[in-house]
């Protein structure tokens, strides 16, 4: 496809790309609507799984995140061209594969700037380590004997056809090979197409390097006769001798990666973690959020008198729902909070998404988790006007979020309510995602709600001059927008300073209107205008 604009796309015979992604063509719209599962953020990548007219998609999207990278690619293939050319070697060689709808990338004076690799789902289809851990479970004896030998032979003539090729995948491991079909007759998909290469000569360092990486995903559950019998579908017909010093190379090479690594430690108890959502009116996000958490050992959802279908998606997923009339932000997260049972309480909004990274480093956190630690802070990424908000000051401000029941009450003062611990607080590293405005016109809707609702809480200043109305909200623009580089985001880094400025002096004007209806009612002391700067 012809460059447009500074970009190029590769897209599959049949697909009308501007029908499948936008009428701009720009797949970071599609990773940043709502409806798009996030299976993966990480600095380099990031993938998410949406549904689109042409079926369920996803959706990788390739960071440019150094200096070195940026330089490299003057002369290289962007990683979603590589991933293209990567799904045309496999195919031409009879190696399955996802079915791919386009690859596309940006580059500005050469150089590039982001690039996305667009695959349908396979359906059905289970990472090689998860399907290894499903079948290690299995309680029928004879069923789970019968699925690892089915397995393991479909990985060693696997990896035995790629070598026979001379097909180099370097990373066959996790969640790089696929496995679909019956537990008796598994089909193995290959991912992380951009790694695919086609050397004159694989040599055999390349060959026992991915054998290695095959072990280490079986892990060390694998028996004896599961490596035995893998390298007899790997080898052939090759005699014993020649499997002995294949197994011997390999347990070499196995032994040097794990050299200097500290070995697993044995597994810990994970205390029950509750996880608490206050709600209403929220049945577009909800669903997303609930299923999101489903790996807590409790949900419990407060509605505050839905009107919608909201009560109806909390009962898919929820395992207590109280409806209780909305008393406020804090009031209303301090009875979430009473009626949930787990020692550690997860609190989320429902415009709010915990990540599969972000819930696996709390069950790591909480497996060993010292006394004197009550709470952990988690950053919260925002993701709104299609982009993900790193810059502007949204990102990280780390919150209390993931809490000791015991140690914790809500106090502050609505809508900025906070969770009070007693003991040391901890920040853990990835975000939660914060779809928190659908567009301009929610957001300005959310500023009128919020600041009324800030303007109406007790203990305010009785005084409101220039200072407040003036100052406060030029130091939160040239905060937003200098400090914290909201000028890199162009309009919407503009768009996002001057909103914060006015959502500050929104405030201040309500509470001085206030004070006025308050003052002309009797209830306060005359204002003294030459003091407030009117």
């Amino acid at each position: 496809m012809p460059a447009e604009r500074g970009r190029w796309a590769w897209v599959r015979p049949g697909v009308a790309l501007h029908e499948v992604i936008s009428p701009d063509g720009d797949p970071d719209r599609l990773l940043t609507r709502f409806d798009c599962q996030i299976v993966k953020l990480q600095p380099k990548v990031i993938v998410g799984r949406i549904s689109t007219p042409v079926g369920t998609l996803y959706v990788k999207r390739y960071n440019v995140f150094a200096w070195r990278i940026a330089v490299a690619s003057l002369w290289r293939l962007s990683p979603a061209a590589g991933a293209w050319v990567g799904a045309a070697r496999l195919a031409a060689h009879g190696f399955a594969a996802p079915d791919v709808i386009a690859a596309i990338e940006y580059r500005r004076f050469g150089v590039l700037r982001r690039s996305f690799f667009l695959t349908r789902e396979v359906p059905d289809a289970t990472p090689a380590d998860v399907r290894w851990q499903e079948i290690l479970a299995e309680p029928d004896g004879r069923r789970r004997r019968l699925a690892r030998r089915a397995l393991t032979r479909a990985l060693g003539d696997l990896f035995r056809r790629l070598h026979a090729a001379s097909v180099y995948h370097n990373d066959l491991k996790d969640v790089n090979i696929l496995v679909t079909g019956p537990p008796e007759q598994p089909r193995c998909v290959l991912l992380d197409l951009e790694r695919i290469r086609l050397p004159l000569h694989l040599g055999r360092g390349r060959r026992v390097k991915n054998l290695v990486q095959l072990a280490r995903t079986l892990g060390r559950r694998a028996s004896a006769a599961d490596r035995l019998r893998f390298l007899v579908a790997y080898l052939g017909q090759a005699d014993h001798v020649a499997r002995r010093r294949w197994a011997r190379a390999v347990a070499r090479r196995t032994a040097r990666k794990e050299r200097g690594r500290r070995p697993d430690p044995p597994a810990a108890h994970v205390p029950a973690v509750s996880c608490t959502v206050i709600c209403q009116n929220e049945e577009r996000l909800l669903a997303h959020c609930l299923e999101s958490v489903t790996w807590c050992d409790e949900i419990v959802v407060v509605d505050g008198g839905s009107t919608d279908g909201t009560l109806g998606i909390a009962r898919r997923f929820a395992s207590r729902i109280l409806v209780n009339p909305w008393p406020g932000y804090r009031a209303q997260k301090q009875a979430a909070l009473d009626a949930s049972r787990g020692e550690w309480v997860l609190n989320v909004h429902a415009d709010e998404r915990v990540t599969p990274d972000l819930a696996t480093e709390i069950r790591a956190a909480l497996a060993e988790v010292p006394p004197e630690v009550v709470g952990f802070a988690i950053p919260r990424l925002v993701c709104y006007l299609g982009r993900w908000w790193y810059r502007g000051g949204w990102y990280p401000r780390p919150i209390v979020r993931l809490v000791r029941r015991t140690a914790t009450r809500w106090g502050g003062v609505d809508p900025h309510e906070r969770a009070e611990v007693k003991g040391r607080v901890v920040r853990l590293r990835w975000p939660l995602l914060h779809y928190t405005y659908r567009d301009i016109t929610d957001h300005l809707r959310s500023l009128n709600k919020l600041t009324s609702v800030a303007a109406g809480q007790p203990k305010l200043p009785q005084r409101i001059g220039a200072s407040r109305l003036v100052a406060e909200p030029a130091w939160r623009f040239v905060r937003s927008y200098l400090v914290h580089r909201g000028f890199v985001d162009g309009v919407p880094g503009l768009f996002v300073a001057m909103t914060g400025a006015f959502y500050v002096f929104l405030r201040w004007a309500k509470v001085w209107e206030r004070r006025r209806d308050e003052e002309q009612a009797g209830e306060v002391p005359p204002l003294d205008r030459s003091q407030a700067g009117f």
